[in-house]
């Protein structure tokens, strides 16, 4: 094998393209609180910058993994994988996965915290902390060694 390419293992694959699921519906439903319409604008665009955009960003070619998986390799592996599942030879890619940090974390949470000031409910407490300790772990990942 080469050691240049990629190996994304199954579970990984399977967990980080869920985790990424919940994380958008979770922002979705912290936006919902705050505004329905706001909610399906985010889930809109949140789905299609990360599945769509970012995923195509880093599957440029099957040439760079083991095994193809159509970019939701790479998509696990930057938000929920280790070190070496994270290539880091992109300076384009990196912006781009500190912008949809940006929009998965901090947009939903902003939006959630104004609407938790405004009435403050038990629901939105779970949302909120469902948001920061998938943000939190996944940010964790970036120091993982293998």
């Amino acid at each position: 094998m080469d050691p240049e390419k990629f190996e994304f293992k199954r579970s990984l694959l399977v967990f980080g393209n869920l985790m990424l699921s919940l994380w958008i519906l979770l922002g979705a439903l912290a936006l919902w609180f705050y505004n329905p319409l706001a909610c399906w604008m985010f889930l809109l665009f949140a789905a299609f910058m990360v599945f769509a955009m970012l995923r195509r960003l880093g599957c440029s070619s099957c040439a760079y993994c083991t095994s193809c998986t159509s970019g939701f390799g790479r998509l696990s592996g930057w938000f929920f994988g280790r070190i070496p599942t994270k290539d880091l030879n992109s300076k384009t890619r990196l912006a781009f996965i500190g912008f949809i940090y940006c929009l998965l974390a901090l947009v939903p949470s902003v939006f959630l915290l104004v609407s938790i000031l405004e009435v403050f409910t038990a629901a939105k407490i779970m949302v909120l902390a469902g948001i920061l300790i998938i943000s939190l772990y996944s940010i964790a990942t970036w120091r993982m060694k293998k």
